[in-house]
């Protein structure tokens, strides 16, 4: 099996919503057919941090940040930043996580997902996205 070209994201597009809407569909039509967790990544510039989207096999999708790569004064301005938007920290304090319930509209996840790609001033450089499920399947995005 052929590894899938990654799906690209421009911030700054005015249909970079609709396209993170079809990226939550397609990695919940994953899960629910296969019932196996999937998880697309989505890249960041160097020094800001990269988003990772979960499909999971029962229905809730769970958005999360990692701070490993990033400076403390980076990492601070996120801690606060996502405290506002109701993220939860990690049990290890080295992230953050947002889930959302089965149920909810793929849209509302694309929104958080693609504001949180903004935060703490993160250049709208295009992101490429990648997906694998459970198994280590490459899941086509486009």
């Amino acid at each position: 099996m052929s590894t899938p070209e990654p799906a690209v994201l421009d911030p700054a597009d005015f249909d970079a919503i609709g396209v993170l809407t079809d990226i939550v569909l397609t990695l919940r039509r994953h899960a629910f057919e296969r019932q196996v967790d999937v998880t697309a990544f989505v890249s960041a510039p160097a020094g800001r941090h990269a988003l990772d989207l979960s499909a999971r096999a029962g229905g809730h999708v769970v958005l999360g940040v990692r701070y490993d790569i990033l400076t403390p004064s980076r990492r601070n301005v996120l801690i606060q930043a996502f405290d506002r938007r109701g993220w939860d920290e990690n049990e290890d304090g080295s992230g953050v996580t947002r889930r959302f319930p089965p149920g909810t509209e793929a849209s509302d996840v694309a929104f958080e997902a693609l504001g949180v790609l903004a935060l703490g001033g993160t250049p709208p450089e295009r992101r490429t996205i990648t997906a694998v499920d459970a198994t280590g399947a490459p899941v086509a995005l486009g």
